[in-house]
């Protein structure tokens, strides 16, 4: 199968943008709802909650898919779930691949903390193709094609501005750095948190798409979290990479939406993080 074409991948990345706008829509009604009633929920045990807007969401792009590109596979977060899949990575598949989160940040939604997004990338083999991260409440979407750049698009009013995003280099330490991940949760080792050095702040935000194209954008400086799953991460990831971000796993191995864990920092700050997450792995980067 021949690589996607730079044609290819622009006529996707405009459905997909237009779907992850139409998902948003849906979770807006699903919130104004939400704001008088409680939503069906459905209980996924270790893998947290989901709720009737997570399936009417994935109801929806799924559908779209199928119906645009009927020889593409879709992995999605609650369509796996429902069927008990074993996520493994494609080997040497390169059959297109969508990879979507309909909600990503449900408890964030269920709680009525608007920082929630649909999350859509198009993956080839190990190969993030396409990624559209949607925000659907601060009406900003963050947006990537490999090779073409990333950028992010933000309502002000009854105006959108569009600007590409280009990492830079740091100025600041790391104690001077705002790091996002999930302090507290059992995916952490509560030793590592204890030998991290003084940053300027800590912050959780609920949704790992979007707190990797934070980083992407510059909003935040660091994000790290275990555990997580293809779809949380692959839009995430491509918009980092297109940024210029640095981002890997914990062992500074290259970035792979099926691998679970992720480091995404701008420079230099990646390194001083990666030293505490994995000093031996830091160490041999350093010496290459």
């Amino acid at each position: 199968m021949k690589p996607m074409s730079r044609a290819q991948k622009a006529e996707s990345l405009e459905f997909a943008l237009k779907m992850a706008e139409d998902a948003g829509k849906l979770l807006q009604s699903y919130s104004t709802r939400l704001f008088t009633r409680p939503l069906k929920l459905i209980h996924k045990g270790a893998q947290g909650l989901a709720s009737e807007a997570d399936l009417k969401s994935e109801e929806l792009v799924m559908r779209r898919i199928q119906r645009r590109y009927p020889t593409h596979r879709i992995l999605s977060e609650e369509d796996s779930f429902t069927r008990k899949l074993k996520i493994e990575g494609p080997g040497g598949d390169r059959t297109p691949t969508w990879l979507i989160d309909p909600l990503d940040g449900t408890n964030n939604f269920l709680n009525g903390l608007p920082f929630y997004a649909v999350s859509l990338a198009l993956a080839e083999g190990e190969e993030v193709q396409v990624g559209v991260v949607h925000n659907p409440i601060v009406g900003e979407t963050f947006y990537a094609t490999r090779g073409g750049g990333a950028f992010l698009r933000r309502r002000f009013g009854t105006k959108y501005l569009t600007k590409r995003l280009r990492a830079t280099v740091v100025a600041q330490p790391l104690k001077d750095a705002l790091i996002s991940t999930n302090l507290g949760s059992h995916r952490h080792n509560a030793d590592l948190i204890r030998q991290f050095p003084e940053v300027r702040a800590f912050r959780r935000l609920g949704s790992a798409a979007l707190e990797l194209s934070y980083v992407a954008a510059g909003i935040l400086d660091v994000y790290w979290e275990y555990r997580l799953q293809p779809w949380d991460i692959a839009a995430g990831g491509l918009i980092c990479q297109e940024a210029g971000v640095p981002i890997s796993d914990h062992s500074a191995q290259a970035f792979r939406p099926y691998t679970p864990h992720v480091l995404a920092a701008r420079r230099p700050l990646y390194d001083d993080v990666l030293a505490v997450l994995d000093p031996a792995a830091a160490a041999a980067k350093k010496g290459q």
